[in-house]
């Protein structure tokens, strides 16, 4: 592989794990709301669950 082939896929590899840390980031956000000792909240769930599928539908499409 040529050099710009290494590059491009160095930054494709990247972006992957760019998405793959957004994707825990929110899984984190709803774990931590769900194990809540006030019980969680149906907004901030919500709010994460949206911001979670607008993600998917940028990265898809």
């Amino acid at each position: 592989m040529d050099s710009q082939g290494q590059t491009t896929s160095l930054h494709r590899l990247q972006n992957v794990e760019k998405r793959i840390v957004k994707v825990l980031e929110f899984a984190v956000g709803v774990m931590d709301e769900l194990a809540s000792p006030i019980g969680p909240r149906k907004d901030v769930v919500q709010n994460h669950c949206l911001e979670f599928m607008q993600l998917i539908k940028v990265l898809v499409f």
